[in-house]
């Protein structure tokens, strides 16, 4: 089914653990699925006051995989989103947006990119004015049309699914009162981003897998072009959970495919190579998600 705008906004909302009144449903397609959700145990309605009906979605992972459920597209609400409002040109670009990093085995190329923000952040591209947040972003394809604060600290994530959860921001240490900050996908890879990350004046940061090919890929991609206007982050407990919940196997699959000898010319990089090596094991940027 073709989902509008405003019937996502609202799942969305739901998801997010925000109540949503019953009057609110303007739409017969809002109304169609959200009785869906309900049969199915999902979405519960109560009352307060004089208010109708409000609908609550207690459990985020139950509601998520109902959606999904009611219509394929809606496994990511956020990309249903950026999809709906009309800021996708492009199969290639649909694919990129609902397809899983590392089950697609192969990087995608693809016509521009797709930022987000930790916070409700005001922006400029094409002459329009946009309001950023967790649940809202843009996908921009003409980079010299975006203006962003210069304030602003910009976060090059590795993988697709950190881009749509943000949680791992205050795990991974980063404070909000050294924010806001514009989360940008480093998957699938995209010239025009890397060519807008020169182009700005903004801090930049790295959020990667920590294994060797997540390190090669900074340096190779990003560190050798940015130079010293990008840092990658490295948490002070990654090594606690490298030897807690690491993934050793993929530690071997990494030695075994060449990047044994991987080097930085970051002395932290360089530490943590070290720890990886040491421990035989890596960690996953998905884990401070949790």
């Amino acid at each position: 089914m073709k989902l509008g705008v405003k019937t996502i906004r609202t799942l969305i909302r739901l998801r997010n653990g925000e109540s949503v009144n019953e009057g609110e449903l303007s739409s017969r397609q809002s109304k169609e699925i959200i009785d869906i959700l309900r049969n199915r145990g999902v979405v519960s309605l109560s009352r307060k006051g004089t208010l109708r009906g409000i609908y609550h979605a207690p459990d985020r992972k139950r509601f998520e995989e109902a959606c999904e459920l009611v219509d394929s597209s809606l496994k990511n609400l956020d990309a249903a989103l950026t999809l709906a409002s009309g800021e996708v040109f492009s199969r290639a670009e649909k694919v990129a947006l609902f397809g899983n990093s590392k089950q697609d085995g192969a990087d995608k190329t693809v016509k521009g990119f797709t930022i987000l923000a930790d916070r409700d952040l005001n922006i400029s591209y094409q002459k329009r004015e946009y309001v950023l947040n967790p649940s809202t972003g843009l996908h921009i394809i003409n980079k010299s049309a975006l203006a962003i604060p210069e304030h602003v600290t910009v976060i090059v994530v590795e993988n697709a699914e950190c881009f749509y959860d943000l949680r791992w921001i205050p795990n991974a240490g980063l404070r909000p009162e050294d924010g806001p900050y514009i989360i940008m996908c480093r998957f699938p890879i995209c010239e025009e981003g890397k060519l807008w990350l020169e182009f700005i004046p903004n801090r930049i940061l790295y959020f990667g897998d920590f294994d060797l090919a997540g390190i090669r890929i900074y340096e190779t991609e990003f560190k050798r072009r940015l130079r010293d206007r990008i840092s990658f982050i490295i948490p002070s407990d990654i090594e606690d959970r490298i030897r807690q919940s690491g993934n050793p196997s993929l530690y071997s699959k990494q030695v075994n495919e060449g990047f044994a000898n991987l080097k930085s010319y970051s002395e932290e990089l360089t530490n943590l190579i070290s720890r990886i090596h040491l421990l035989q094991s890596t960690y996953e940027q998905e884990g401070y998600c949790f």
